[in-house]
């Protein structure tokens, strides 16, 4: 059994599906009553809207099936999805040697018969199809195929729709300039993080000399500040860790744990140092931390924690960590 080749642009059509952030995502609505619909109006048994993945095919809906998903190598939607501006329709399995000794066909579950529409985006990738499947050859009529191809330009425009409420949110939670999370993501992965009630760390950041920068270098020289500090931070935290920019030259890192917190800061701090000496900037960092065993009261609280432990790092002379553990003594 031959697997199907892969489209000439294979790696561009999965960082287009994976830009949808849709696979292995919970049932929607929206999905399930075009898959219910589809099998309904053509009277089929079976309908999906199947995703292709590096590996696999991943049912966005299915009605009829219990299946979530099978290996590509097995999949008809692999071979759908080669010809993006036309229908895939097999009346008899048995009888095509591209599937004639598929598991899928000769073995439970014994599908006879296909027809997929593949689901085409904006950029032209066909990243899946709207399926329909019987046990029993079929015949799939012209006036079928309209339904489904109209189908699966529903299930198109609500993936279209996914994407742009995700990158509307993602504007939302992000600083444009450096490209990190805001401080209303911050905010929201505290209140997570208290939720858990597990011990924590909060490190504020702030930078030394920066408005020198922008007053004698011009504001360009301190964008690329900025930028250069948010790339020191994503080099020396861990995708677990959750990072910042609070605002103007302000920023924060969330750690999950108390033990490590001490050294990380002091490596950040020299980082820096060093990342700015090298960029010609004279710019340091002056960082607060801030180790919860116990849960403050808010998020707003914990940082709070740790700005006045920043400032007392300025206060010592700046470029240096302050740490303090939380509630502190006396």
């Amino acid at each position: 059994m031959p697997a199907a080749p892969l489209p000439s642009d294979e790696a561009g059509r999965l960082e287009a599906l994976r830009s949808y952030a849709v696979l292995d995502t919970a049932c929607e609505a929206a999905f399930d009553d075009i898959a219910r619909l589809a099998a309904r109006l053509t009277r089929r048994p079976i309908a999906l809207v199947s995703l292709v993945d590096a590996e696999r095919i991943w049912a966005k809906a299915r009605h009829g099936l219990d299946i979530t998903e099978a290996p590509r190598d097995l999949a008809f939607c692999a071979h759908a999805i080669l010809q993006p501006d036309q229908p895939l329709v097999i009346g008899d399995m048995q009888a095509d040697p591209r599937f004639a000794d598929n598991p899928l066909v000769t073995d439970n579950p014994g599908f006879r018969s296909y027809t997929g529409v593949p689901l085409v985006n904006t950029e032209g990738y066909a990243l899946g199809t709207l399926c329909v499947l019987d046990h029993a050859p079929r015949e799939t009529s012209e006036e079928e195929l309209d339904i489904l191809s109209g189908l699966a330009r529903s299930v198109s425009t609500a993936l279209e729709l996914r994407r742009a409420m995700r990158r509307m949110h993602d504007l939302a939670v992000t600083d444009a300039l450096t490209g990190l999370p805001n401080r209303s993501a911050l905010m929201t992965a505290l209140d997570a993080t208290l939720a858990e009630r597990r011990p924590f760390t909060v490190l504020f950041i702030d930078l030394d000399g920066f408005k020198r920068v922008n007053d004698t270098l011009g504001h360009a020289a301190g964008d690329a500040v900025l930028r250069a500090v948010a790339e020191v931070l994503r080099g020396a935290t861990r995708e677990t860790d959750s990072l910042a920019r609070l605002g103007g030259d302000e920023f924060c890192v969330l750690l999950g744990e108390t033990t490590s917190a001490a050294q990380l800061a002091e490596r950040i701090r020299l980082t820096l140092a060093e990342r700015m000496a090298r960029g010609g900037w004279g710019v340091t960092a002056s960082i607060g931390s801030v180790g919860f065993e116990a849960m403050p009261d808010s998020a707003e609280a914990a940082l709070a924690a740790a700005d006045s432990m920043m400032y007392a790092a300025k206060a010592g002379g700046k470029d240096q960590v302050r740490s303090a553990r939380y509630p502190q003594a006396g």
